[in-house]
């Protein structure tokens, strides 16, 4: 049996409106999305530190430091 909990109560899912049923789905979906976009931001998170990283060491590098 599918269920789900609204408002801390249990409810079987096939006694539940088409209309009702179509909200659950699209507000799951709208849930897995929001994951996979919080995964993105992490990725990017990690990428740009990367990038950050590498400039940096370049710019120690290639421009000759200023003298006091």
């Amino acid at each position: 049996m599918n269920t789900v909990m609204i408002d801390g109560k249990e409810f079987d899912v096939a006694k539940l409106s088409q209309e009702l049923q179509n909200y659950l789905v699209v507000r799951q979906e709208i849930q897995a999305s929001k994951v996979r976009h919080n995964l993105e931001l992490e990725k990017i998170e990690v990428l740009t530190a990367h990038y950050n990283k590498k400039i940096a060491e370049l710019v120690k590098k290639e421009v000759p430091e200023e003298k006091k």
